[in-house]
């Protein structure tokens, strides 16, 4: 895929959008009550998608 100024741009609109999405959601927690997780708490549970097992390399 070639990198066209346009393109740049969708992807960047894409990922702000995500962020934004990100930070209502983060907000709407607190205001609910949720309580703020330590930095070993958010690193040690995270809630990323599952990679799928490729190929794997002998």
């Amino acid at each position: 895929m070639e990198w066209t100024p346009e393109a740049i741009k969708a992807e960047m609109d894409y990922r702000q959008e995500a962020l934004r999405e990100d930070a209502r959601r983060v907000q709407e927690y607190y205001r609910n009550g949720g309580k703020p997780r330590s930095w070993w708490h958010r690193m040690t549970h995270r809630h990323e998608p599952e990679v799928p097992a490729g190929p794997q390399a002998a």
